[in-house]
């Protein structure tokens, strides 16, 4: 059985038709990456992975539950984190503070994620950290997307 599992999955943005029955399976402990042309349905497909687009047709499912149409915060909570093409920081608060409104408790008997861990991934946002994150730069934004994602403890990670 897959971890994660599209079947037949169609989105419209109105009267867009962008995904035309997308079927996707991937096992647990793999990398998947989607190629295309702008405009080919990448970003809409991972969107409606998350909920942020409701497919008009079709399933996605995570190790046999169905997520389709469920909230993102609910499919978040289901175990797939989202890093999405926006740096999207809080950028009133600090790096610090942004890393921790990612953090979320691990499936049992899954380590954790940390802080620590993530600062020393990235050192550059440990040596930034009582910045406020609207003053990162772009790249330091998206490094602290990425670190804020992975604190969640996702099972799938969706990188667009």
């Amino acid at each position: 059985m897959s971890l994660l599992e599209l079947s037949g999955l169609h989105a419209h943005y109105g009267k867009s038709h962008i995904l035309h029955g997308v079927d996707l399976a991937v096992p647990e402990a793999t990398i998947v990456s989607l190629l295309g042309r702008n405009g080919s349905g990448r970003s809409t497909t991972l969107k409606a992975i998350m909920g942020l687009v409701r497919p008009s047709a079709g399933t996605v499912t995570l190790a046999g539950r169905d997520l389709t149409g469920r909230r993102p915060y609910d499919i978040c909570r289901q175990g797939i984190g989202f890093v999405p093409e926006e740096r999207l920081v809080f950028p009133n608060l600090t790096v610090e503070e942004n890393l921790v409104m990612g953090v979320q408790k691990a499936p049992a008997g899954v380590p954790a994620w940390t802080i620590a861990e993530m600062y020393d991934y990235f050192p550059r946002l440990k040596e930034r950290g009582t910045i406020r994150a609207g003053y990162l730069s772009g790249g330091e934004q998206q490094m602290l997307t990425i670190c804020r994602s992975l604190l969640g403890n996702p099972r799938v990670l969706l990188i667009d």
